[in-house]
């Protein structure tokens, strides 16, 4: 697959990150990074609210805490899409819990945006944004092309060795 540039997974505490396109081949800006969506799990798994008024829970979604895997589509960017233009830089990330991913295809149940301070994860997490809390199944060949490349690839664990 063309666009696959640096696909693989790493665990953090709580879970598991799978990138599947692009993931940072710095290993102190995929180091921050990590360490921005270990943050953003744990803030999900304790219920916290996104940036909405008022919040948006994860309780609410089809991914209800606890999350076990983040599966991130798309690097730190700055959204195209209409709906998120005015948004800044941010990742963006299924959230999957154990019976999620347990179904034929995999299923995820919410996708959110999760921003870094001052668009820079060297700087850590700030707050999410909850773009969609419908259980959606991971069912495309590309993405399950892209998701086996990455569950291919092992970064390791966040805090041993390098990362």
């Amino acid at each position: 697959m063309s666009n696959v540039k640096n696909p693989g997974f790493a665990k953090v505490t709580g879970g598991t990150v799978y990138y599947l396109y692009e993931a940072p081949v710095n290993k102190a800006d995929l180091k921050n990074e990590l360490k921005v969506l270990e943050t953003f799990l744990s803030k999900w798994n304790a219920d916290a609210g996104d940036n909405h008024t008022p919040p948006q829970l994860p309780s609410k979604t089809k991914a209800a805490p606890p999350a076990t895997r983040l599966v991130v589509t798309a690097a730190n960017h700055k959204s195209t899409h209409a709906s998120s233009a005015t948004q800044p830089k941010h990742l963006t990330v299924y959230v999957c819990t154990d019976a999620n991913w347990a179904l034929n295809p995999h299923e995820y149940g919410a996708v959110v945006h999760v921003f870094a301070v001052d668009e820079d994860p060297a700087k850590g997490y700030l707050e999410y944004f909850m773009y969609s809390g419908k259980r959606q199944k991971i069912n495309s060949a590309a993405i399950k092309d892209a998701l086996a490349q990455a569950e291919a690839n092992d970064f390791g664990t966040l805090g041993q060795g390098d990362l």
